[in-house]
């Protein structure tokens, strides 16, 4: 028995990346994991044998509904600072699904040739990974690159913020990625397969199609999603905390916004996803 990763998945069929001699084998799942209902993802690590039947499904790190992908180190948050206008709301919805999975986030901000307006002190203020990059002046891919070694990564972003030029500018300096180059071009690409793709001493996964992740959050799971709002709750008085209508001597989470350390506009969205998980009319 072979174990590797899934780099593909096509029609119930699956290619899997072999740990042993690094060949790709087309293989099909097992009857088995069809009774256990369990089905195998882009990125999962499993057993198999070459050219026959994957048997087990190794544990995985973490996964996402939609797009169907495991064991994933980081997610590279794009967003364009115009054209589409920059939206807070949506680079938190991004940021609470995937800081839930705990999964490092990157936030990549696009169009700064277009707009002298700033959002990185915002973001870097609060602890993250912030790239603000401008085209025209070559400006803010300093160490972009390097954040793609060994490391499994995906894309995230709404239509037209500018990902796929920001794969095919990361990938014009070397041989190995032209293929990546060529893949994300998504005027000539048209699989709608999720694969994984071999890029500067990491992994990048290809989800053509998908703009967006699915926010598949409880309302349990949301007051402890954002990593920030999570090491803040276990200061909470209650352990339900919802960080919402508690007083503010109760809650951790509330006090940290009155003294700035956690943005009132992050707060403000947190408020929005929660009243649309307490009542999907809002």
């Amino acid at each position: 028995m072979e174990q590797g990763k899934i780099v593909k998945s096509v029609a119930g069929f699956y290619d899997v990346k072999s740990f042993t001699d690094h060949k790709i084998y087309r293989v099909r799942g097992s009857g088995k994991l069809r009774l256990l209902d369990m089905k195998p993802i882009v990125g999962d690590n499993v057993e198999f044998e070459k050219g026959e039947l994957i048997h087990r499904i190794l544990g995985r790190q973490n996964f996402f509904i939609r797009p169907k992908i495991a064991n994933v180190d980081q997610a590279i948050v794009v967003m364009s600072l115009v054209e589409p206008e920059f939206s807070s709301l949506l680079v938190d919805k991004f940021l609470i699904i995937i800081e839930n999975k705990n999964v490092k986030p990157i936030i990549v901000l696009t169009k700064k040739d277009l707009t002298s307006a700033s959002k990185i002190n915002f973001y870097k203020e609060q602890g993250y990974q912030v790239f603000e990059i401008n085209y025209a002046t070559n400006e803010g891919f300093e160490g972009l690159r390097e954040i793609f070694r060994h490391k499994t990564s995906f894309f995230v972003g709404q239509t037209g913020v500018g990902k796929t030029t920001l794969i095919n500018h990361l990938a014009n300096t070397t041989f190995e990625t032209q293929a990546i180059s060529k893949a994300l071009n998504r005027g000539k690409h048209t699989t709608r397969e999720v694969s994984l793709i071999d890029f500067n001493g990491g992994e990048i996964i290809d989800t053509p199609g998908f703009s967006s992740i699915e926010f598949d959050l409880t309302i349990n799971e949301l007051p402890t999603a954002f990593k920030a709002f999570r090491e803040a709750s276990v200061f909470c008085k209650y352990r339900t905390c919802k960080h919402y209508l508690e007083n503010v001597s109760d809650c951790k989470v509330k006090q940290l916004v009155e003294q700035g350390t956690i943005k009132q506009e992050r707060y403000d969205n947190y408020i929005s996803f929660l009243k649309r998980l307490i009542d999907p009319k809002f």
